[in-house]
């Protein structure tokens, strides 16, 4: 599963979080990104212009080059909860029901 791997601290938890979904294969510069696979993020610095121009249906740095909005689907942004636990697969849907 991809996305944030590094250190977290409690001001992350404290963020606004977002996850996209790719809805094709493409490839970067330093990895690729299979179809349907999904990436959660901190929307802040950075990630917060990232999450902007998804939206806003720009291209964005990402993975060491360009990827286009129409190539990602914005599935997920709020709260780090179990929504976007879920919602960034890193549980399965049907958990705490």
């Amino acid at each position: 599963m991809a996305g944030n791997s590094g250190k977290h601290n409690v001001r992350d938890a404290e963020l606004p979080h977002a996850v996209i979904q790719f809805r094709r294969a493409v490839r970067f510069p330093r990895f690729s990104m299979s179809e349907g696979e999904r990436w959660g993020l901190v929307v802040w610095g950075k990630n917060a212009e990232r999450v902007e121009a998804i939206k806003a249906g720009e291209r964005f740095d990402f993975a060491g080059g360009q990827c286009l909005a129409e190539d990602v689907e914005l599935i997920y942004e709020g709260p780090a909860n179990l929504e976007f636990s879920r919602a960034a697969g890193y549980l399965d849907s049907s958990a705490g029901s």
